[in-house]
C-alpha cells in the first residue's frame, strides 16, 4: 500500500512539475469553410403560408432558401499549457436568403406577390480550448461565448396586369450573446505551422424578435486554417 501511495504520488509531482514548467505561447489562425444556417421559424411559417396560397383555384406559389456560405475567422490564443488555451476571435458567418412567391391569373386580373429575407452574421467572441496532444497531431474541444451581429433585410414587392405596383423593404440588426460549441483537430507541419480542422455550432443565433417574428436560428460552421505559433 504504502509503495503504490508514493508511485502514485511521484508520477502526480512529475506531471505538475511539466506543466509548471511548460512555457505559455501564443499562435495566431486563419480558418476558411462554409457556413450553414438553420431555417429561423419566422421563415418556416412565412415559407408555409405561400406554400397553402399555391394550393387554392387560380393560384401558384413557389420558395427557395440558399443556407450556406462561405465563412471565416481570424483568430488569437494563448496557449497556457499543453492541455488549455484561450482564444479571441473574429468569425464571419456569411449570409442565408429566403425567397417566396405566389401569383393568381384569371379571365380579369393576373399578379404575382414576391417576398425576400436575407440575413448575414458575424461577430466577436472566445473560447476555452482543452487539447490533447498527440506527437505532432493535437485533438481538442472548445466552448465559447460570442457577441453576434445579424443583419437582416426584408422586401416585399407585388404588381397586376393592370399596372399597378407596390414595394416595402426593411432593415434590422439583431445583436445577441451566444454560446458555441467545436471539436477538431491539428497537425504541425514544422514546429511553427500547424494545419487545423475544426467544426463548430453557434446557439441561438439572433434569439430577439423582429415585429413579433422570431429569428432564432443555429450556425454550423466546418473549416480548414494554418495556425502560427509564436
Amino acid at each position: 500500500m504504502l509503495k503504490r501511495t508514493l508511485l502514485a504520488a511521484a508520477v502526480l509531482g512529475l506531471s505538475t512539475t511539466a506543466v509548471q514548467a511548460y512555457e505559455p505561447t501564443g499562435y495566431v489562425t486563419g480558418s476558411i469553410g462554409q457556413a450553414r444556417a438553420d431555417k429561423p421559424r419566422a421563415v418556416k411559417d412565412v415559407q408555409r403560408e405561400f406554400s397553402a396560397v399555391g394550393s387554392l383555384p387560380g393560384f401558384s406559389s413557389g420558395t427557395s432558401t440558399d443556407r450556406t456560405d462561405t465563412a471565416y475567422k481570424i483568430a488569437v490564443g494563448l496557449q497556457a499549457n499543453p492541455y488549455v488555451a484561450l482564444e479571441l476571435q473574429y468569425i464571419d458567418l456569411g449570409e442565408a436568403s429566403y425567397k417566396a412567391r405566389a401569383s393568381y391569373s384569371d379571365q380579369a386580373d393576373s399578379g404575382q406577390l414576391n417576398a425576400k429575407l436575407k440575413t448575414e452574421t458575424s461577430g466577436f467572441g472566445a473560447n476555452v480550448v482543452l487539447t490533447y496532444p498527440i506527437e505532432d497531431f493535437s485533438l481538442f474541444a472548445k466552448a465559447g461565448y460570442h457577441n453576434l451581429k445579424t443583419k437582416g433585410s426584408m422586401r416585399v414587392s407585388g404588381s397586376n396586369s393592370f399596372g399597378d405596383s407596390a414595394s416595402a423593404s426593411e432593415s434590422k440588426n439583431i445583436r445577441k450573446w451566444t454560446p458555441s460549441f467545436g471539436v477538431g483537430a491539428s497537425y504541425n507541419i514544422t514546429p511553427e505551422f500547424a494545419v487545423v480542422a475544426e467544426y463548430e455550432s453557434y446557439k441561438h443565433v439572433a434569439d430577439k424578435k423582429w415585429d413579433g417574428l422570431s429569428m432564432k436560428h443555429d450556425i454550423d460552421f466546418a473549416s480548414v486554417g494554418l495556425r502560427y505559433n509564436f
